[in-house]
């Protein structure tokens, strides 16, 4: 993942929850820093960078981790994440796409947990050393026998924070958007057509 025309050098801080900046190369591309270069400063320390999302649902666990795991039916109902492809087990390659905003961002991830019926996790580390390192996590707490407390999470460590700073509202609510979709699709599975009244014919 990339800002298209800026090229990260470093990153300092007075005191992380009171002041941080990021100095930035202005060439695109890339390039190398120089008299160009600008320092961007953030106030109030580096802004949030880890995102939960979380409904109750009235249905099984297992129809919850369905899914969440058919990634071939995201673009259907999921309006963050899609499409999603590879292999589902740990140590799996997938390749994401999330949409916050009006923005697309894809991404090579490695599955690092897949319990069925309990949770799903991937991670992605760019090719940056792990400046842009993130984790996204799928969390299913049964409560009763058809009833679970989903918990969505998305966080990030290193630069990833500072400059995906304008996306923290849009990724939130792609979060809190993919979370309530889930939750009506496992739902739906539960209306069930009423059945046709019997016709009995009494013997003469």
């Amino acid at each position: 993942m990339a800002i298209e025309g800026y090229h990260t050098v470093s990153m300092g801080a007075t005191d992380l929850y009171d002041e941080a900046s990021v100095v930035i190369a202005a060439g695109p591309g890339g390039a190398p820093p120089g008299a160009g270069a600008q320092i961007l400063t953030f106030p109030g320390g580096i802004p949030p960078a880890n995102f939960r999302a979380e409904a109750e649902i009235e249905a099984a666990p297992a129809r919850v981790w369905a899914v969440l795991t058919d990634f071939s039916a995201y673009p259907i109902w999921n309006p963050f994440i899609y499409p999603i492809t590879g292999t589902l087990r740990a140590g799996g390659t997938l390749e994401v796409t999330i949409h916050p905003g009006t923005r697309s961002i894809t991404y090579q991830a490695t599955v690092v947990t897949a319990q069925p019926n309990r949770e799903l996790a991937w991670f992605v580390s760019s090719a940056t050393a792990g400046v842009f390192d993130s984790t996204y996590t799928f969390t299913i707490d049964p409560i009763q026998a058809t009833r679970v407390h989903l918990v969505a999470r998305e966080s990030h460590t290193g630069l990833a924070g500072v400059l995906g700073a304008s996306l923290v509202k849009d990724i939130q609510t792609g979060l809190d958007e993919m979370v309530k979709a889930a939750r009506n699709r496992a739902e739906l599975s539960r209306i069930v057509p009423r059945r046709q009244p019997a016709i009995r014919i009494s013997p003469r």
